[in-house]
């Protein structure tokens, strides 16, 4: 499915030099015309296994809290939640970075391996030090992990098909109802039971069931990474671009136009052309014609390409809007769902189903739930009246106030029903930002631009744990997750760029 519409070519987000910006209009015609083919959905069916897998590993240490703190005795199992975002606040700095200065490939095939790793070892846990560690290890790996795939997929994807990006959400809330149908049979059949939790006899022989999940997780994970490994990804021709590469830019796009059976128009030649028409003696200059940001032949260690997120007034009110949204998105949902088992068993005991299969079919069905919100995102997006901006407001809006419902909630219907209306409209406004986010960098940037986001996003969710540990598992802090959520649907409407419509550069 493409949107048939016109498609703006030629607009370039601010961060870059003239060369690049007439050299990426050519390289994106070039990738339009050849269309979504079979290289283009092989790279999205493989970014998929990292979206997933980030959502399916944070679920997972959720997951297993509840089971793992009578066991170890720990008084604020909010901790390794902690712990799990400590690690993603390094890797969501470290990773995207990686993407600009040593290319998109290496944290691509790294991350999801290390989690895996992470999460086998991490099941034979000696104590809660040990399996925080691990938590953290996993946190690391994951953290910048769905930047790297969004950015490797917008770079090879047509502006036709840009919109798949915010429908790729739906495989996050793929990986959550996973997670929990993993761990359901085990923590449900091989955990202590109530009476060894009053008697302090809650110890390894009979609780294996969380440790069960995490190795079962761990091999679940395994094959995507083999697949990643197997599959021989190609350099992004922009990032290529970026580093003044062009023949090996177009050399990948005649690759991917020959694994798609079609042939390209695309030669060196049409860049090179572009050099010859612009003037040599004169230093390429940044959109803004007051500064040099971008010194390409030394960009590669210069903090000139954080200063190019802030290149020109609007893209500074761009770049810090959009920080300023993740981080209270992240807060809001951190606060949320990373401790919904929780507060489920909270509702449980009021409403008098406390059982732990209520629990995880509560905890499946809301997941799903999700799958729905994440499709609607990427159509939503793509209508006029609506676009990125618009759709991200209403999204965010409505989840601030079916998360303030939740609290409201005293039956197990209601319970249920705004579950699945938090998870639902919270996949819109996720979906919107995974694809909105990486159209407002161009290329040379896209990676430190992602990581400034993902740094931001995660320790803004590390905060929202400290808060839950302070400010405790009950309605405050869901209340605080409502503000934040809906205080992001108001700053939507004035991000300065709406993207839809336009090639990502």
């Amino acid at each position: 499915m493409a949107f048939t519409r016109e498609i703006d070519m030629k607009t370039v987000q601010p961060g870059t030099d003239a060369t690049y910006e007439r050299k990426v209009a050519v390289i994106n015609q070039a990738i339009l015309d050849i269309g979504m083919g079979r290289y283009q959905w092989s790279v999205f069916v493989l970014a998929a296994f990292g979206w997933f897998s980030d959502v399916f590993w944070k679920q997972a240490v959720n997951m297993i809290g509840p089971f793992v703190k009578p066991e170890f005795h720990v008084h604020q199992i909010a901790f390794l939640n902690v712990a799990k975002q400590t690690g993603s606040v390094l890797g969501g700095l470290l990773w995207p970075l990686t993407a600009d200065y040593i290319g998109r490939r290496p944290a691509f095939n790294i991350t999801l391996g290390l989690a895996a790793i992470a999460g086998l070892i991490g099941a034979g846990s000696p104590n809660f030090a040990a399996l925080a560690i691990m938590s953290g290890v996993i946190g690391f790996a994951i953290g910048g992990n769905q930047y790297i795939d969004s950015t490797i997929f917008i770079e090879f994807v047509p502006a036709s098909h840009q919109y798949l990006l915010a429908i790729a959400t739906l495989f996050p809330n793929i990986g959550t109802a996973s997670a929990v149908l993993i761990a359901w049979p085990f923590v449900t059949k091989y955990s202590c039971s109530r009476s060894d939790v009053l008697a302090g006899s809650c110890v390894y022989q009979n609780n294996l069931g969380w440790r069960y999940s995490l190795w079962t997780y761990g091999a679940f994970n395994l094959p995507m990474v083999v697949a990643r490994f197997l599959f021989h990804l190609k350099e992004t021709p922009k990032y290529l671009l970026g580093r003044e590469r062009d023949e090996d830019a177009v050399e990948v796009i005649q690759k991917v136009a020959s694994r798609n059976g079609k042939e390209t128009w695309l030669k060196v030649e049409d860049l090179q052309r572009i050099d010859t028409e612009l003037t040599q003696s004169t230093p390429p200059v940044l959109n803004s014609p007051a500064k040099t940001i971008l010194k390409r032949k030394l960009a590669k260690f210069e903090p000139s390409k954080v200063k190019a997120l802030f290149c020109t007034p609007k893209m500074a009110i761009s770049t810090t809007l959009i920080l300023i949204v993740w981080s209270m998105v992240g807060m809001s949902y951190v606060l949320f769902n990373s401790f919904l088992p929780f507060y489920l068993q909270m509702k449980g005991s009021q409403t008098g189903s406390s059982s732990t299969d209520t629990l995880f079919r509560t905890l499946v069905i809301q997941s799903v739930c999700g799958i729905p919100g994440a499709i609607l995102s990427g159509v939503a997006s793509e209508i006029k009246i609506l676009g990125r901006k618009g759709t991200g407001a209403i999204a965010s809006l409505a989840t601030g106030v079916f998360v303030f419902l939740f609290t409201q909630a005293d039956t197990n219907e209601a319970v249920l029903g705004f579950a699945c209306a938090i998870s639902f409209s919270f996949a819109v406004v996720h979906g919107i930002l995974y694809g909105y986010t990486p159209e407002l960098f161009p290329a040379p940037i896209r990676g430190t631009g992602q990581g400034l986001v993902g740094f931001l996003h995660e320790l803004s969710s590390m905060a929202a744990t400290l808060i839950a540990v302070y400010v405790g598992l009950d309605n405050k802090s869901i209340w605080i997750s409502a503000g934040l959520i809906a205080g992001a649907g108001f700053i939507f409407p004035f991000m300065p760029y709406e993207t839809r419509g336009r090639a990502a550069s």
